[in-house]
């Protein structure tokens, strides 16, 4: 009799709505999941899938450097992880790959989820975060744990100082007044040059200042209104946060979108920031509620995500 395939659970992809790339100075940063992009462990079907064969060999990648690696090899059932693979597994995903919505973190979150041999103990948020991030070290080298974190959690998490603060379910307001969308540049993008260039540009004294007095402060203050909604200096915030990337990292913006984010800028219908890495993939925006927001950039491709 053949073995039943397991049912699998799906994980939300992560999107940081606040600290990008000063997160890793030990400022605040404030990631959420979202609906619109999900990923899941499958088994190929008969039929020839490009993706799906491509997924299922960086699995594989993987877990052979689970297997070598003498801290996370014991925790994992490497063997029915090596032999679901030989049948077919993958990761089914339509989060796209280098556009800051953690589609590594979301595969990791699944292999944590499903094939550790212990179920791990979800109260020790550090604990978790640093395994996670040892197994998406895998992909990127270094990683935070961030991104995983809130996928396998399936919450929001607050981070200050590198260490979690709170994981906690979003709740949404009776009444909304504001809406958090995408423009897709359609130019994927690698995370690690993005970082290495911000973190050359924190060795200039005055850019440093400006970040600790300005981009940080300004940050801490979005986080806080949006937490304990009210709103007041929300908007005032998210302007500061705008206009110091569109002043200080013109490297991160696509150059087709520099325009485009100074027009929000200057008739305050919405605001643009960078998304993760910035440079490409995505670029988070937000606006009132009220607000048209696909007609007024009819020319991109916007993805409304949600409204608080």
């Amino acid at each position: 009799m053949a073995k039943k395939k397991p049912k699998f659970k799906t994980f939300r992809s992560k999107l940081l709505l606040f600290g990008e790339h000063i997160i890793n100075t030990g400022a605040k940063g404030l990631a959420i999941p979202t609906d619109q992009f999900t990923g899941t462990f499958d088994f190929i079907k008969e039929e020839w899938n490009e993706e799906a064969v491509t997924s299922n060999r960086a699995v594989q990648e993987l877990a052979e450097y689970i297997v070598h690696d003498r801290e996370l090899e014991p925790l994992y059932d490497t063997n029915q992880l090596l032999t679901d693979l030989e049948h077919g597994l993958y990761f089914r995903s339509n989060i796209p790959q280098g556009y800051g919505m953690g589609s590594s973190g979301a595969l990791v979150a699944a292999l944590c989820t499903h094939y550790r041999i212990k179920p791990i103990n979800k109260k020790d948020l550090t604990a978790v975060k640093l395994e996670l991030a040892r197994l998406e070290s895998f992909f990127h080298g270094k990683s935070s744990g961030l991104d995983p974190l809130v996928s396998f959690l399936d919450k929001a998490v607050l981070i200050d100082k590198g260490e979690v603060r709170e994981a906690f379910d979003l709740t949404t307001a009776e009444k909304s007044f504001f809406t958090v969308f995408l423009v897709n540049t359609k130019k994927p993008r690698k995370t690690a040059p993005y970082v290495k260039l911000f973190l050359s540009k924190c060795k200039d004294d005055k850019f440093k200042e400006m970040l600790d007095e300005s981009l940080v402060k300004a940050n801490d203050m979005c986080i806080k209104s949006f937490l304990k909604p009210g709103y007041s200096n929300f908007w005032k915030s998210l302007k500061l946060i705008s206009q110091i990337h569109y002043d200080h990292l013109p490297e991160f913006i696509p150059d087709p979108y520099r325009q485009i984010w100074h027009q929000g800028l200057i008739n305050n219908e919405f605001y643009l920031k960078i998304c993760g890495a910035g440079g490409g993939g995505f670029i988070l925006g937000f606006c009132k509620k009220d607000i048209g927001i696909r007609n007024i950039l009819s020319k991109y491709e916007v993805i409304e995500l949600m409204q608080f």
